[in-house]
């Protein structure tokens, strides 16, 4: 009697819990596989895969408890042949106090260093680790207005940075994240509220996702053709240079200027290393010399537009007319700042978000140029063997050798 050999499938996420937000999808490995193995998957389920991650984000992967980390390394590498074999943020995780990427006192993986250990409490011998004292990073200490203490009595929280990970400087930012679940905390649900005043129940923790192709599809035409036809300029060494600054309350961009380091305190840098437009007036580097940073990015699978900025690094703005080809340049830093706000937050809704609830041995692959995600939850007590707030994530995304591209309408 035959029977049917089941194949990978990747299956959208239950209508309520994608709603409007056009992300989320669960990977169902075949039921010979345990854990995710690109070996042992066939050209037609790779396909699948592919497929689905640019089609929905951000794809889910249960019960991946024991993977070697060194799988991580190679998601980077089949979603992007053009992968470095380096994370993004650099050979070593950035510890340097005067860069704001350092407050989770992250680690990397010894058998891997490609992969950063972040999550919250002190780990002792772990991964022959001598001592780790991880930090959840909380809003409290990065936005110009942050929740009270009685609101933070009653469980709200908020995003804390919306952005990719890209380090905006020197390495290109890959194609996908990987994150890994090993321990969770053990709380009751904390609870964002959005500007319309709706409360949206997400758990302690949870990794929350906006979609870039979501929030462009929220724009008006008029904003679509001014995103279209403009490029970003960002900050040079981006993350030292707004280490003072203070975020607005949703976490999509600094909520005034004046904090900023100055250019001249900065480590040392070039302009033809920053993610930007092609400076206006910069001599001594040649147009081709600097990584163009389009406002809006297409799918590298399905071709669709994706708004992609990350609007507490934006420097300035450059917007070409495209029937007279006359170019602006806005560098007031509050000006440009509100032109990004004013586009990123309309896709700041409940129905727009996807706060993903993790279980212990969950691997998350998310499209790293097609959504922008934001570590939430309040997780600031003490921490103890006991501690039920602990928790322990592999996070990996692979520098790449392949620039983002720009996103262009037809006709």
């Amino acid at each position: 009697m035959s029977h049917v050999v089941e194949s990978l499938r990747v299956v959208p996420l239950r209508a309520e819990v994608r709603r409007t937000s056009q992300i989320g999808a669960e990977v169902i490995l075949p039921p010979s596989m345990k854990q995710l193995d690109f070996g042992g998957l066939s050209d037609g389920e790779k396909a699948t895969l592919r497929s689905g991650l640019f089609d929905s984000g951000v794809l889910v992967v249960r019960n991946q408890q024991g993977l070697d980390p060194n799988v991580m390394p190679q998601i980077g590498r089949f979603f992007d042949e053009t992968a470095w074999d380096t994370h993004s943020g650099g050979e070593k995780m950035v510890t340097d106090s005067k860069n704001i990427l350092s407050k989770n006192r992250g680690a990397r993986v010894p058998r891997a260093p490609q992969v950063s250990i972040i999550g919250k409490g002190h780990w002792t011998g772990y991964e022959g680790l001598p001592d780790l004292d991880l930090k959840h990073v909380s809003h409290t200490e990065f936005h110009e207005t942050p929740c009270t203490t009685g609101k933070l009595d009653e469980g709200f929280t908020r995003p804390y940075r919306w952005h990719m990970d890209a380090s905006l400087y020197e390495r290109l930012p890959g194609f996908v994240t990987s994150l890994h679940s090993i321990k969770n905390p053990v709380l009751p649900d904390q609870k964002l509220r959005f500007p319309s005043g709706e409360v949206m129940p997400i758990s302690a923790g949870a990794t929350a996702f906006y979609s870039g192709a979501r929030a462009f599809e929220l724009l008006s035409t008029e904003e679509k053709e001014f995103a279209l036809n403009t490029t970003v300029q960002y900050a040079p060494r981006a993350y030292e240079w707004m280490l003072n600054c203070k975020a607005t309350d949703d976490g999509m961009t600094i909520a005034r200027s004046g904090q900023e380091k100055k250019l001249e305190d900065l480590p040392e840098w070039s302009w033809d290393k920053v993610h930007a437009f092609p400076r206006l007036g910069k001599t001594g580097n040649s147009a081709e010399n600097f990584h163009l940073a389009q406002m809006v990015w297409r799918n590298h699978g399905n071709g669709k537009p994706h708004l992609q900025v990350l609007g507490c690094c934006v420097y300035a703005l450059r917007t070409t007319n495209p029937a007279t080809g006359e170019v602006t340049v806005t560098d007031n830093l509050d000006e440009v700042r509100g032109i990004c706000h004013k586009l990123t937050r309309k896709v700041y809704t409940p129905e727009n978000i996807y706060a993903h609830r993790w279980q212990e041995g969950d691997l998350v692959i998310f499209h790293n140029r097609g959504v922008l995600h934001s570590i939430t939850g309040e997780l600031s007590r003490p921490s103890g063997d006991s501690d039920p707030e602990k928790r322990l994530f592999w996070q990996c995304t692979m520098a790449s050798g392949t620039a983002p591209v720009a996103y262009q309408a037809a006709g």
